[in-house]
């Protein structure tokens, strides 16, 4: 599953999630083009209570062997 559907699901909308980050709505919609930053990716895991993790959320970044 894509991340952003993992996102949408765990906080019901992007701009829920973009709240709870305290940063523009813009921006979380931009991580479709792009990929979640990684400076986000702990805030992230924590705001889910670890329900997703860093492997799920960049795969690219971190591999799960």
């Amino acid at each position: 599953m894509h991340p952003m559907d993992l996102l949408r699901i765990e906080f019901r909308t992007l701009e829920a999630l973009a709240s709870k980050l305290d940063i523009p709505a813009n921006t979380v919609y931009q991580w479709n083009k792009t990929n979640i930053p990684f400076k986000w990716i702990k805030d992230i895991e924590e705001l889910s209570e670890y329900r997703l993790t860093r492997e799920m959320l960049r795969p690219d970044l971190f591999k799960k062997d």
